[in-house]
């Protein structure tokens, strides 16, 4: 088994570890940029990830698919943001991150 998928299997048994990596993934950088840029305090910057945590784990918890369409609500003051753009370099280093949990199978 490699190094990653040896990681990534020990990192998955640990307590709420979706939602704290879906947060993670999507805020911590924003955060820490706000953190830095506008003196925010460490307390605040604990606060916001937590609350980033609680978020990520209702969105999780979504069991039904359909109960996505009502999610979409939060979408409507974000319609002016831009569009997704997944073909970046940050996209490409997290899919060779994926590849590397698959290498050796």
């Amino acid at each position: 088994m490699n190094t990653v998928k040896q990681f990534c299997e020990a990192a998955s048994k640990q307590k709420d570890v979706y939602p704290k990596a879906l947060a993670n993934f999507i805020f911590r950088e924003v955060i820490e940029n706000a953190h830095t840029k506008y003196n925010i305090s460490q307390e605040d910057v604990k606060s916001m990830c937590q609350d980033a945590v609680n978020r990520a784990a209702l969105f999780l918890n979504i069991q039904n698919t359909d109960m996505y369409k009502p999610f979409a609500m939060y979408a409507l003051p974000a319609l002016e943001w831009n569009d997704a753009d997944t073909d970046n370099e940050f996209a490409q280093k997290f899919f060779d991150t994926l590849k590397m949990f698959y290498e050796d199978e």
